[in-house]
């Protein structure tokens, strides 16, 4: 088996962050581990559709969040730890520590699926976009804090479209119109020019900048099941919940260089969570 480190090559990687906003890493998981990994977040899943308030309309979204909530472990802690491995592998920590010269923050955990009968485009959108309550706030995100996310694919999955390099530049005057719904332009316009659909095997992974302009795809008939990770800098304007982070022991089986990483986590917003938890 040809093993993971030779098949990177973190210096294309780094060339097509910068210009691109992209790269894909082939392979980041083998075989036993996607099926591992598919088993757990399926079961997560399941239960955060049953355990919902409209399971119908649940089962029609599009992604769950926060996968690492301490109530879907209570009867199964060793899977919270292999989740909390692949968070903080090796792996992905060596790539995003060749492309950036400061330490990347965890932030938040995805896991995206197909709708149970409600085929939908997705909007485009940049992900500093939420809750901005101007164009300025936007572009100010967009030049402070940087956000990844990392999709990896459980299920063949070529749902997401990028526009390469607009993680670097602000959007065109047709871009804008549509990413906003302005001048009767609708937000999941198909034609928004310079688009790339990103193409993943079973255990490929796409490494791509939030801020830049993208979208996903939610075809009902076609299953998906891709888990994501998202790392950053610390975002002012918004705080990301404990989920299983106040737990003591949950670290018990991770290596030192992984429990540095997630300690990060916990110090950087502790204070902010017992605030909220008074």
């Amino acid at each position: 088996m040809t093993d993971f480190y030779e098949l990177m090559n973190p210096e294309n990687f780094k060339q097509n962050w910068n210009k691109d906003g992209f790269f894909i890493v082939r392979k980041l998981l083998d075989l036993s581990e996607v099926k591992e990994l598919k088993f757990i977040c399926d079961r997560i899943l399941n239960r955060w559709i049953i355990q919902s308030k409209n399971p119908e309309e649940t089962a029609n979204l599009t992604n769950m969040a926060f996968l690492t909530e301490p109530r879907y472990f209570s009867e199964y802690p060793q899977q919270l730890t292999q989740l909390l491995h692949l968070i903080s592998s090796d792996k992905i920590l060596d790539i995003l520590e060749y492309i950036f010269d400061f330490l990347l923050l965890f932030h938040n955990t995805q896991y995206f699926f197909n709708p149970a009968n409600k085929t939908r485009m997705g909007d485009w959108h940049r992900d500093q976009q939420f809750d901005a309550k101007t164009e300025e706030i936007e572009r100010l995100r967009m030049q402070n804090t940087v956000g990844i996310h990392v999709h990896i694919a459980f299920l063949p999955d070529n749902n997401l479209e990028y526009i390469p390099g607009s993680h670097c530049r602000w959007d065109s005057s047709e871009e804008l119109n549509i990413r906003k719904g302005l001048n009767g332009k609708p937000k999941n316009s198909e034609d928004i020019p310079n688009s790339t659909r990103i193409y993943l095997d079973v255990g490929d992974a796409v490494f791509f900048n939030a801020w830049g302009i993208h979208r996903g795809n939610y075809i009902a008939e076609i299953p998906r099941r891709t888990f994501d990770i998202i790392y950053g800098t610390i975002p002012d304007w918004y705080t990301p919940p404990p989920t299983c982070f106040l737990q003591e022991n949950i670290f018990a089986e991770l290596t030192p260089r992984q429990q540095l990483f997630f300690q990060r986590f916990i110090d950087t917003y502790k204070n902010q969570w017992s605030s909220r938890l008074g």
